[in-house]
């Protein structure tokens, strides 16, 4: 059986955590409206969603799919247990004790785990500004902007509910961001293999999209900030991380979201680890779509195509974006929409010029 599945409400559903849970119709509508978008990164035969979840597999068996083709329970729940964002604060103290080179660049000291209101507000008065943030959540969703002494009811209430229904919140100090991307890394089988590299931008912690480019056209961008040998050994050194706590626990694709930032001192400094997605993401759509499937002459202008395994777009020259609009959405001249469009859809990921 071969069967591709966008099911975009994967956060949701590890974040809800009960097999019978409904996600939201707008989620919902997203993985109807762009169906199949997880095609296009070539993962072979099988059942391939973009991310394994209780509630998919209670889906799937409804939909008359055997047991015997979907994991076992005990995998689905060790995806949630490494989908929680404590997993990016003990990748980063892998990273810094790995890694001397990274200590000038990076600290320590920038994100915590709260276990109550208390570590919460002690936190927030330690950083001044902070993000707040749900062990388990979706894209853009579960965070909250915290600023010392001027924390409302409204924040604390938050807080205490997802103390009470996730254990946790994950505080960070809130940093004046230049760059935002991504490395991209697979476990199959027994090894763990560099898929690529991401650099993506978002609003208010939402995704928004990807710039497209070469691995050596991104580092190049990289390396305008810090040195770039700091990316390679970075590289490396989350390699050897996953080795260690996620080879022969976890099949898949992870995403490991990570950003530049411009210090108090007018320096920029580096966050290295700011979440590890264990699903696809929408960089490694990116990374396949550049690589493998566009095509770019000035007399033909841009193509996609299937399998073309070599690329000829100018790096930087074209982005891909997630579209929406409530009153329907109308493509920008010269935009390729990656799945089927029709009039009325809500929600689109596009490929046009930057």
């Amino acid at each position: 059986i071969s069967m591709n599945i966008f099911n975009p409400e994967h956060d949701l559903c590890l974040a809800n955590g009960d097999p019978n849970f409904v996600p939201p119709e707008s989620a919902l509508r997203f993985g109807r409206e762009c169906a199949g978008l997880n095609s296009w990164i070539e993962t072979g035969d099988g059942i391939i969603p973009w991310g394994w979840d209780a509630v998919l597999k209670r889906r799937l068996i409804r939909d008359g799919i055997s047991p015997d083709l979907l994991p076992s329970d005990r995998f689905l729940e060790d995806v949630k247990i490494l989908s929680h964002r404590r997993n990016a604060l003990h990748a980063n103290d892998f990273l810094l004790e790995s890694l001397p080179c990274l200590r000038q660049f990076a600290d320590s000291g920038r994100a915590f785990e709260a276990h109550s209101c208390e570590d919460v507000l002690a936190l927030a008065d330690r950083f001044g500004d902070a993000v707040a943030k749900a062990p388990w959540s979706g894209s853009g969703k579960g965070l909250r902007w915290l600023r010392a002494g001027e924390l409302s009811e409204n924040d604390l209430g938050w807080c205490r509910n997802v103390l009470r229904k996730q254990g946790s919140v994950i505080i960070e100090r809130r940093e004046n961001v230049a760059r935002d991307f991504a490395m991209l890394f697979s476990i199959f089988g027994n090894e763990v293999r560099f898929e690529g590299m991401s650099l993506f931008f978002n609003e208010n912690g939402m995704y928004k999209g990807n710039v497209l480019g070469s691995d050596e056209w991104i580092l190049s961008q990289l390396s305008a900030y810090l040195p770039r040998e700091i990316f390679i050994e970075l590289k490396d050194a989350l390699a050897a991380f996953f080795r260690r706590n996620y080879l022969g626990v976890y099949q898949g694709y992870l995403g490991v979201d990570m950003f530049i930032f411009k210090d108090a001192a007018d320096s920029f400094r580096i966050a290295p680890c700011v979440e590890i997605n264990a699903r696809m993401t929408m960089g490694l759509l990116a990374r396949r779509i550049f690589d493998r499937h566009l095509d770019y002459s000035p007399d033909c202008g841009l193509r996609l195509v299937r399998d073309i395994r070599s690329c000829s777009v100018p790096s930087g020259r074209f982005t891909l974006r997630m579209d929406y609009s409530p009153s329907g959405l109308r493509l920008p001249d010269g935009a390729i929409p990656l799945t089927h469009f029709s009039d009325g859809f809500q929600y689109a990921v596009i490929v046009y010029s930057a």
